[in-house]
């Protein structure tokens, strides 16, 4: 199974969304939108950014790990990845993302 992303709702009526890979390991995750357009409508700038090198942002945790982010065109964090312990995990993620995102299926699990 290629990459999806899985579009949820929460308790509170929010909507997010996460990037699971082919192994359905969850890779990136997404804060809460109001509605459901909204959230489809982050998933496709996340489709997006994930393809411009200025919209994607590393940085290192606290404990070392690293993770990355993706922003939309005026600078605001859409997702954010899973901590990687090593320097080849974080890479061979990152890889698949812009690999795999822009063409990414949503699973609709509302």
């Amino acid at each position: 199974m290629p990459a999806t992303f899985e579009l949820k709702s929460n308790d509170n009526n929010a909507f997010y969304f996460d990037y699971v890979d082919k192994n359905d390991d969850i890779i990136l995750m997404s804060g809460d939108y109001p509605n459901k357009d909204d959230a489809e409508k982050a998933i496709g700038d996340v489709r997006v950014g994930s393809l411009m090198s200025h919209q994607l942002a590393a940085g290192k945790a606290n404990d070392g790990k690293s993770f990355f982010v993706i922003k939309d065109a005026g600078g605001d964090v859409l997702v954010k990845s899973i901590l990687f312990a090593s320097q080849m995990l974080f890479d061979n993620a990152l890889h698949s993302v812009k690999d795999n995102a822009c063409v990414a299926e949503i699973k609709d699990l509302t």
